[in-house]
C-alpha cells in the first residue's frame, strides 16, 4: 500500500516557497522599520499623508486634461465628415491646413494613463516623470492640430495646461499609499479607441452641371439687382 506520507521533495518546496515569501515580507518590515525609526511614527504618517494629497491633486489634473483632450478629439474628429469646408485649403497646401487625424492624441493620452497607474500604484516620483512626458506629447500635439480645427475650439481648449505648481516639489523617488483608479481616466480609453482618419485629400465629386448653371444665374442676377 503506498504511503500517505507527504512528498520530501514537495515539502521542501513548499518550505521554500513560504520562505522567500516570508524574506521578502521581513524586507520590507525592515526597510520600513527603518525609515520610521529615522523620522520617527508621526513624521512618517504626515509624509505619507503630504505625499497622499499631492497624488490626489496630480489624478484630478490628469483627469481634466484627459477629458479636455476628449472633447478636442471629438472635434477634430467631426471634421473628417465636412470636408467640403476645408478641402481646397488642403489641397492648396494653404498654411496651417493639413488632415485632420484624431489619432494624434494617442500618445498624450497612453501616457497620461501611465502616468496615473504609476501614482495610483504608490510610485508618486515615477507617476510625475510620466506625467512631465505627457505634457511635453500633449504640447506638441496641440501645436500640429489643424487650423480648421483650431478654428472651433474656445479659448480653453485652444492649448495644452503647464505642469502643475506641486510636481517641482516631488523627489523622483517619493512614494506615496496606492488608491484605486479614478474614474474620470476612462477618457484615456476613449481617446485610445478613436481610430478614424484619412491617409490622403479625398476627391470630392464634380457638381451636376444644372446646379452649377442655376449658381451662375443667381449670381448674375444679384449683380444686375446691385447696379
Amino acid at each position: 500500500m503506498r504511503s500517505l506520507k507527504e512528498n520530501p521533495k514537495t515539502n521542501r518546496r513548499s518550505s521554500s516557497i513560504r520562505g522567500d515569501g516570508k524574506r521578502a515580507n521581513d524586507a520590507d518590515s525592515a526597510r520600513l522599520h527603518q525609515v520610521a525609526s529615522k523620522m520617527g511614527n508621526t513624521n512618517l504618517q504626515e509624509h505619507l499623508n503630504k505625499n497622499s494629497s499631492q497624488r490626489d491633486q496630480l489624478l484630478q489634473f490628469i483627469c481634466h486634461r484627459l477629458k479636455t483632450m476628449h472633447n478636442v478629439q471629438d472635434i477634430e474628429r467631426n471634421q473628417l465628415a465636412h470636408q467640403r469646408d476645408w478641402f481646397k485649403e488642403v489641397a492648396k497646401g494653404q498654411e496651417g491646413y493639413h488632415l485632420p487625424d484624431p489619432t494624434r492624441w494617442h500618445e498624450a493620452a497612453q501616457n497620461f494613463k501611465r502616468a496615473a497607474e504609476a501614482m495610483c500604484n504608490g510610485h508618486l516620483g515615477r507617476g510625475v516623470q510620466l506625467l512631465e512626458k505627457a505634457l511635453e506629447i500633449e504640447s506638441a500635439t496641440y501645436e500640429s492640430v489643424p487650423k480648421m480645427v483650431q478654428n472651433k475650439l474656445d479659448s480653453k481648449q485652444k492649448e495644452a495646461n503647464n505642469e502643475p505648481v506641486v510636481v517641482g516639489h516631488i523627489s523622483s523617488g517619493a512614494s506615496c499609499s496606492s488608491v484605486a483608479k479614478p474614474t474620470g481616466l476612462h477618457y484615456a480609453d476613449l481617446i485610445l479607441n478613436v481610430q478614424d482618419h484619412l491617409d490622403k485629400i479625398p476627391s470630392l465629386p464634380i457638381p451636376n452641371w444644372w446646379e452649377v448653371t442655376t449658381k451662375e444665374e443667381e449670381e448674375e442676377e444679384e449683380e444686375e439687382e446691385e447696379v
